[in-house]
């Protein structure tokens, strides 16, 4: 469970590294934060320290999976890249809400428990929202809502992961954690090298900024992959994701901490709200609902 936890603190930092980042685009910060966590899989690759889990080739299933990721982790960046912390972290926070969607309009059953907290949670965020002035903190109105678009872009793909990941379980198709992780991290730096290079201008490679895209590589990309993959063989998916839902409050404690993003009494309550309905949304109800079912 402490892996877990770690985990949804970690990823909650990026915000954090991306925001001190300076004279660099976002590609050239997402490809370094792929580049810099590859390397550190290669070595514990290296050093066989995924041998518990025995050495397995590459199946085709797992190739969309780890794009799911690549993706989530390119749109996340971007989103916390315009948007601020707390606002890129409760949207990204959504995810288990789309799961609730894909099971509902793939499988036609949802969960009472998930429709009540997704009710709840839109609440939260709505209130969240509420007279908020973000263009008084330096943050254009068009940057938060491409911020925020993104932000829910990310959620998506994170959901559809979770769900396909899930159904494959579930049908008894082996699927290699690892495999992914490594796949996740070798695409990203394979799809952003060519816009990399279509960049204009130099980034600014400074010692300030290298240490925060190693930090942010690390920290907030190769780490939180660990422990998610030794999360998941230990714990429950439905206890590792409720965990993860503490993603949003540690980016907006954050936040105020490091880069004096206020958090007043309404964001506090707000984010309270928002989590409580996802975690409502992540607690199974005794019997699904079915859609169209008849009575016999």
């Amino acid at each position: 469970m402490l892996y877990s936890f770690l985990c949804a603190t970690l990823w909650a930092s990026t915000g954090i590294f991306v925001k001190f980042i300076d004279g660099m685009s976002v590609f050239h910060i997402i490809w370094g934060r792929f580049l810099v966590a590859f390397i550190f899989g290669a070595v514990l690759l290296k050093a066989h320290s995924f041998s518990r889990s025995g050495p397995s080739a590459y199946q085709a299933q797992e190739f969309p999976l780890a794009l799911m990721m690549t993706l989530y982790y390119v749109l996340a960046t971007f989103s916390f890249y315009y948007a601020p912390v707390a606002v890129a972290a409760l949207l990204i926070a959504l995810a288990p809400l789309f799961t609730f969607l894909l099971r509902l309009f793939l499988q036609s059953e949802f969960n009472q428990n998930e429709l009540i907290g997704f009710l709840i949670a839109f609440a939260g965020l709505a209130f969240y929202f509420y007279g908020k002035d973000y263009a008084a903190e330096g943050y254009a109105i068009s940057d938060i809502l491409l911020g925020s678009a993104l932000g829910l872009g990310a959620a998506f793909l994170r959901a559809m992961f979770s769900f396909s990941l899930w159904r494959r379980v579930n049908q008894g198709r082996v699927v290699n954690a690892a495999n992914i992780n490594n796949l996740t991290l070798v695409l990203g730096v394979a799809l952003l090298l060519p816009c990399l290079l279509l960049q204009p201008g130099d980034a600014k490679v400074t010692q300030h900024n290298l240490i925060l895209i190693v930090g942010l590589g690390l920290l907030a990309t190769f780490l939180p992959n660990l422990l998610n993959n030794l999360s998941s063989m230990k714990l429950s998916p439905t206890l590792h994701n409720i965990i993860g839902m503490t993603t949003p409050i540690s980016a907006s404690l954050m936040a105020w901490a490091f880069l004096d993003e206020a958090q007043d009494l309404q964001a506090l309550l707000a984010i309270i709200i928002t989590v409580s309905g996802i975690f409502l949304s992540m607690r199974p109800s005794k019997k699904p609902v079915r859609i169209g079912a008849t009575k016999s």
